[in-house]
């Protein structure tokens, strides 16, 4: 298997992490703005508090899997959720292509900040969506208050080969002949190597069988790590940057294959590993992970420099 389909994979098979059965409009409140090729959609939680943005992974991926992450925050901030050009309420804004692009999603985010009147975004970012973060950052770093890094991916497309080689390493012969046979349909193999993203093998397993089978644009996935891999690099803007800035990993999170390079962009950055988990934590081990965020945006400068480690209570 080449290294750019099994990328695909990988993250097509975020896909399958959504938010169970709950319908869209009752998991916030919607809204839109105006941007390049249409409109984008939104969705607030809560009512007061600071205000943070919430961006999912991917890329291509429904929003809704982070919901859960929102709802919980949203107890004491409001938290906003964007649907990301191509996806969900903004799926008709993927156009005809052109502006699915790393420069794309950065003027997208703007579009967003102009139209919350926010002079700066507290951004929150899961897996893609912190790379996003870090490339709104990069190109607008007076704009950004704070950077929550999530399981976050790495600041150059080099992070690729171990996060893929990560999975596969936690793939069962019977999750790869499960892939292989789902691909050898036509079908995405998502459900099977998603227990690669889990610290508990049999978790991820129980998780796939109920979550749904098409999740995500492809033609998004697709067009956006083109561009990634050809113009995403932000090690030199964000070095040691006075942005605070928050690192959270898995203890067995495939995001792990770019740590050392982002401890040496954000050196100053507040960094939990949360035990007992993989790539989406809330889900395997939610209450550190929940300690860990909320302690960040109550106090990010007091934290600046500290790292921890959050296991069970």
């Amino acid at each position: 298997m080449n290294r750019q389909h099994f990328f695909a994979m990988t993250s097509a098979s975020l896909a399958v992490l959504a938010v169970p059965q709950t319908a869209r409009a009752a998991n916030g409140v919607p809204g839109h703005y105006p941007a390049a090729g249409g409109s984008l959609g939104y969705r607030r939680f809560g009512t007061s508090g600071p205000l943070f943005v919430l961006l999912s992974g991917g890329p291509g991926l429904e929003s809704s899997y982070v919901d859960p992450i929102a709802t919980e925050l949203a107890r004491d901030r409001t938290i906003v959720v964007l649907d990301q050009r191509g996806t969900g309420t903004s799926r008709d804004a993927a156009g005809d292509g052109s502006q699915l692009t790393v420069a794309g999603a950065v003027a997208d985010l703007e579009g967003l900040r102009t139209e919350l009147d926010l002079r700066r975004l507290s951004l929150i970012g899961h897996s893609w969506g912190a790379m996003l973060s870090m490339a709104y950052a990069a190109a607008h770093g007076d704009r950004v208050a704070s950077l929550a890094l999530l399981d976050p991916g790495g600041p150059d497309p080099s992070f690729f080969g171990g996060f893929g080689a990560r999975i596969q390493a936690r793939l069962t012969p019977e999750d790869t002949a499960a892939a292989a046979a789902l691909q050898k349909s036509g079908q995405p193999p998502n459900k099977a190597i998603l227990p690669g993203y889990f610290h508990d093998h049999a978790k991820g397993v129980a998780f796939a069988a109920t979550v749904p089978d098409h999740f995500d644009n492809p033609d998004v996935r697709t067009a956006m790590f083109n561009d990634v891999a050809a113009h995403y690099d932000v090690k030199a803007a964000l070095h040691d940057t006075t942005i605070p800035t928050l690192l959270v990993y898995g203890s067995d999170d495939p995001s792990r294959s770019a740590e050392a390079t982002l401890d040496a962009v954000f050196p100053h950055a507040v960094k939990a590993v949360i035990a007992d988990a993989g790539h989406f934590p809330w889900i395997e081990n939610p209450v550190p992970f929940y300690a860990a965020i909320r302690a960040f945006l109550r106090s990010t400068l007091s934290l600046s420099g500290v790292a921890f480690r959050c296991g069970r209570r």
